[in-house]
């Protein structure tokens, strides 16, 4: 089958559009709660935090807002899967709950916290500046600790002797808890390896947008949801296996896990894709990743995932995606193909995204699971 919109054996053009019905068929919801669940959803979700390797606060986030029939398995990793049907085909749909963030890895003498960043992907050289003079969240053990990280007074400092007379680094942040002493630090409940993330505050912005941390990938886990609660088990065919994966900033550890426990003929990543590719937009309707090429994403789950846009009447974007998230798991093993939802200003303390896009991701999900592949 010919991708969408283009002949066969070319490469498809940056945009994959068709009008957006204002009511779909496949939902049993109006429009209008569609996308205030899609609102609450990704409200819950980006609220808490969840470094990799400690994305227990996201877990029980996704198992209250799961359906009743949902029976979660969950991995020595952390990944969270709920299979449906049985036999094959077998058809895998995995989100990655963790986010960029710190741990704490030591204290000093007055009182103020020292960082590191906890992640083996790339993030923007600007990520320790946007947490510097931020209100943070330290996910202690006995609950969650607010703090600040400090600002340099530099007032007095000339020239090259200034402080931070260049690009701010994870080692330069001094978190203040209230402390002025380590004693202080630890009768405060707070120990060595604790995560530390960003206050959580989600924005509602006009037309249906939402902005804050973490968009990047609790969206995706959002859609995630939103086709559990619509999904009708009875047209399965063949097994499904929706995964909410663990550790994807560490190289994708949990999605290799589940690469190794999953039967699944076809894979869909369901993540945002990367910044500075094919220009995508908020609103415009999902994402998914250009076929072929080095990445080896696979040309006839897209060539599927085209028609079944065509029919729902659902727009689509192609975007840039790589291969060092959890699809690096699945590549040259199964077939697979990333999707997801875009983001605006990717990697920041405010990624914006659009609810309606969640609702068409969903819708477009629950059409591929429940085919007569």
């Amino acid at each position: 089958m010919a991708r969408l919109g283009c002949p066969e054996r070319r490469r498809p053009s940056a945009f994959v559009f068709i009008v957006l019905a204002t009511s779909l068929s496949v939902w049993t919801r109006s429009g209008a709660d569609q996308l205030e669940e899609a609102r609450a959803l990704v409200r819950a979700l980006a609220s808490v935090g969840g470094v990799a390797g400690r994305e227990g606060p996201v877990r029980a986030a996704i198992r209250r807002a799961a359906p009743s029939w949902a029976s979660f398995q969950e991995d020595n990793l952390g990944n969270l899967t709920v299979s449906v049907g049985s036999g094959k085909p077998g058809l895998l749909l995995l989100a990655h709950m963790d986010e960029p963030g710190y741990v704490v890895t030591g204290v000093t003498d007055q009182g103020y916290l020292k960082l590191q960043r906890l992640t083996r992907l790339s993030l923007s050289p600007l990520f320790d500046q946007f947490h510097m003079g931020q209100p943070l969240l330290i996910q202690g053990r006995r609950g969650t600790i607010p703090a600040v990280s400090v600002v340099y007074s530099t007032h007095l400092w000339r020239g090259n002797a200034a402080p931070l007379n260049r690009p701010v680094v994870d080692e330069d942040l001094f978190v203040d808890i209230g402390a002025r002493s380590a004693a202080d630090v630890e009768a405060a409940g707070v120990v060595l390896l604790d995560p530390v993330v960003i206050a959580r505050r989600i924005v509602d912005l006009a037309g249906g947008k939402l902005a804050g941390p973490a968009m990047d990938d609790r969206a995706g886990c959002a859609a995630l949801l939103l086709l559990l609660q619509e999904l009708e088990p009875a047209k399965i065919h063949g097994t499904l296996t929706v995964a909410f994966s663990a550790q994807q900033l560490m190289g994708g550890r949990g999605a290799g896990r589940l690469a190794n426990r999953v039967e699944a003929d076809d894979v869909l990543v369901v993540d945002a894709p990367l910044p500075g590719g094919a220009r995508t937009a908020p609103g415009k309707g999902p994402v998914v990743a250009v076929p072929g090429g080095t990445e080896g994403f696979s040309q006839e789950i897209y060539n599927r995932l085209a028609e079944r846009a065509a029919r729902t009447r659902l727009p689509l974007q192609n975007a840039t995606y790589g291969t060092a998230g959890d699809q690096s798991a699945f590549v040259g093993k199964t077939r697979v193909l990333p999707i997801g939802v875009p983001i605006l200003y990717t990697g920041t303390p405010a990624e914006v995204v659009d609810a309606h896009d969640i609702v068409a991701l969903a819708t477009l999900l629950k059409s591929i699971a429940e085919e007569d592949r």
